[in-house]
């Protein structure tokens, strides 16, 4: 089994030969820097970041060497990627690898937006249990304080319905223990159950421990929010969860002063934050991009990372809606 170090000084002799393959009689120099290899001549500056858990960008951007003109390396294609790149004030080529050198990354054109719509009585039945209506990732949800508990789903026959409950697991859990239950019915406890721990002064709960991002939207959204922002809406996360407990970046776009505000809130030491903000900017142009975040992270290595977007960002700490009392089994 290949441990950290051994894994970053392979990665290191990977990307140097790589660089050196494709920009052949270059004097490089190759060193490791925040978990990336660091790859510079007097005329470029390769970067190669390889971790199932953080993007290659999002570590690239953490690296105060890293200067106003560069190269990503990346294993294969990810369009996503490109369109982060855009939101960029630096400039950024990106390469694939291509077998033993380094080919430019393909162009591609944008996706097509997608259109959702949603039946007036469903949207009527969930706002009438606290829900705010989110479109995004090809989905129609229900949202109560952030966390999603309705899904519109469709028979094979077109005929749409809503699926209850907090993630795919309870979603299918309630079809089998409800089955007989009107979903009105349902849909009414499951709010009710939420309600009970998505407050401050609740005990920590499964129910207040997930989907904090989305909750600090809310909470922006809310009339008693000292932001001072007005026409807020959510606007789809570029980032896709695989699970209800996985914590992503949350976005909202605004107004203040007839300026245009992006908002971005995360939890954590959060370094897709500013990726996924800067993706967005390619749909949702802004005046000011604004961080949301805990008082407890306003971490220096997100802040490094957003000296690199292309319009003015600010970090503002904000109050934790959440309780942050000790577990207790409920």
């Amino acid at each position: 089994m290949v441990d950290s170090t051994q894994l970053e000084r392979l990665n290191l002799i990977k990307a140097r030969a790589l660089v050196e393959k494709r920009f052949p009689h270059q004097d490089f120099h190759s060193e490791a820097k925040n978990s990336a290899a660091f790859i510079t001549s007097k005329d470029h500056t390769f970067v190669y970041a390889h971790n199932e858990n953080v993007s290659a960008l999002a570590i690239a951007l953490t690296i105060p060497e890293l200067g106003s003109s560069w190269n990503l390396i990346l294993n294969e294609p990810d369009h996503r990627v490109r369109t982060q790149i855009a939101g960029l004030q630096s400039d950024c080529s990106l390469w694939v690898v291509n077998g033993d050198t380094l080919a430019p990354h393909p162009h591609e054109s944008p996706e097509e937006p997608q259109d959702y719509s949603i039946d007036h009585q469903m949207r009527i039945l969930l706002e009438n249990n606290h829900c705010v209506v989110i479109f995004e990732h090809g989905k129609v949800k229900g949202e109560l304080k952030g966390l999603a508990i309705a899904e519109v789903a469709t028979t094979p026959h077109g005929e749409s319905f809503l699926e209850v409950g907090v993630g795919t697991y309870d979603q299918e859990a309630h079809k089998i223990v409800n089955y007989n239950e009107p979903v009105e019915t349902t849909l009414e406890r499951i709010s009710l159950e939420v309600l009970k721990y998505r407050h401050k002064d609740s005990v920590v709960h499964p129910l207040n421990r997930v989907s904090r991002p989305n909750w600090l939207i809310h909470e922006a959204r809310s009339p008693n929010s000292d932001l001072g922002l007005t026409d807020i809406e959510r606007v789809p996360s570029p980032l896709e969860p695989t699970d209800v407990t996985q914590s992503l970046p949350a976005s909202a776009i605004a107004k203040k002063n007839d300026q245009s505000i992006l908002l971005t809130a995360y939890v954590g030491a959060d370094l897709e934050a500013v990726p996924a903000t800067a993706q967005l900017l390619t749909s949702f142009p802004a005046d000011e991009i604004w961080f949301l975040h805990p008082p407890n992270d306003g971490h220096s290595a997100i802040r490094r990372q957003a000296e690199h977007l292309k319009i003015p960002a600010s970090f503002i700490p904000v109050p934790e809606p959440w309780p942050t009392t000790p577990f207790t089994n409920c």
